[in-house]
Order: structure tokens, then C-alpha cells, then sequence
């Protein structure tokens, strides 16, 4: 079984709705997949700081655990509340975790710096991306992307580098579908520099079982 931290800035003025939408779809998979589950511990907006990370994530880092992060990002952080609470400086907390996070840019240089203080894994993107939220089938479509490693890794025998493969490969059918149905070229590009941007750094063969603490 799994212990789980999922951080989310619902309290965001631009992104806030997505990144709690991403957040539920991801927690109602976990309350299907409850055999997986040791420990489920959400960070919304107001807890989303350094002293709250500093003080509680080494209580974890002693075993595997997962890391989720659905807030903005820039090369060497995760952003909320108007500073970075996870960042190059603190990163050592995150030791022994899987660190999947949907945060622009921290690809660049979080991501390395994570695997450098013994980080296992890292999925995320290095580059700007770009949701569309106001069009509700537009807004699952990103929410499923977001989430597939995710879930297929959780759900199967996958290795990290299965899921990740699979992940970008689920953009790319998504693209072809909306190419094939006229759907708005914004759409299309907006999912096809997403899919261009995802990165995966450290152990790739890693699978779930690896995460599990008795």
C-alpha cells in the first residue's frame, strides 16, 4: 500500500477550478483503488507553503511514497500563494518519492535537482503549458491526459517508462481525433505542445510494487 500526498492550488485567481477538477478526478480513482491506498493526505491552497512541506514531508520520506502536484510551476519550483513552496532549496525532502506533478517548466531544473537528492522518479513537463477550461469536454480531455501515467501506472503492471510512453501516445490519439473531427486547432496545438513537453526523469522501471510500504 501507498502513501499518497496530492498538493493543489484551488485557491488560484486563473487556474484554481482546474487544478481542483484535476485533484477530484484524481481522488475518486484512489477511492476505487482503495487496496492501494495506506495513506491519502491533501494540500490544498492554504497549506501549500514551506513550512507546511518543510515539517510534513519528512515524516514520509523515511519509505516510498507519491508525490501529486497540480499547482502553476516555474524551472526550479512549484508555485502558490505568491512563492514557491517546493523548490531546488527544499527538494531533499522529497527522497525515496514518485514526483508526478502537471506544473509548467519544473522539468528544467526541479525536476533534476530532485532526482539528484534521491528522488526515485519524475513526470512532468519542461516547458509552458496550456489548458482549455472553459469548454467542459475540452477541460476532460486535458484532465484525462494529465492524469493517464498516473492511473495506468497505478492500475497495472506498467513500469514508469510503459506509462509514460503510454501517456504521450494517449495525446497523440487525442490529437488525431480532434484533427479528424475539425475540432478548434487551438485544441490541437494546446494538446500537441503539452504532449511535447513531458519529460521523465530517474528510475524508469520502477513499478508500483516499488511503492509499497507494509
Amino acid at each position: 500500500m501507498i502513501n499518497i500526498v496530492i498538493a493543489f492550488d484551488n485557491q488560484n485567481a486563473s487556474l484554481g477550478r482546474y487544478f481542483e477538477d484535476c485533484q477530484k478526478d484524481i481522488a475518486t480513482f484512489l477511492e476505487e483503488q482503495k487496496h492501494l491506498v495506506k495513506s491519502l493526505s491533501p494540500i490544498p491552497s492554504p497549506q501549500c507553503n514551506v513550512a507546511y512541506i518543510d515539517l510534513n514531508i519528512p515524516q514520509l520520506n523515511p519509505n516510498p511514497f507519491l508525490f501529486i502536484a497540480y499547482t502553476h510551476g516555474i524551472d526550479n519550483g512549484l508555485r502558490c500563494n505568491g512563492g514557491s513552496f517546493v523548490s531546488t532549496d527544499n527538494c531533499v525532502h522529497f527522497a525515496n518519492s514518485f514526483f508526478y506533478s502537471t506544473a509548467c517548466l519544473i522539468g528544467r531544473k526541479l525536476a533534476p535537482a530532485l532526482i539528484e537528492k534521491g528522488c526515485r522518479t519524475f513526470i512532468g513537463f519542461n516547458e509552458e503549458t496550456t489548458v482549455i477550461f472553459e469548454d467542459p469536454t475540452y477541460r476532460q480531455t486535458f484532465i484525462e491526459c494529465d492524469n493517464f501515467a498516473l492511473k495506468m501506472f497505478m492500475t497495472s503492471d506498467a513500469s514508469i517508462e510503459h506509462a509514460f510512453e503510454s501517456m504521450k501516445n494517449y495525446y497523440t490519439c487525442k490529437i488525431d481525433r480532434a484533427i479528424e473531427l475539425g475540432e478548434d486547432i487551438v485544441y490541437t496545438s494546446f494538446l500537441r505542445e503539452n504532449r511535447d513537453a513531458l519529460v521523465c526523469l530517474g528510475d524508469k522501471n520502477m513499478k508500483k510494487e516499488d511503492l509499497f510500504v507494509h
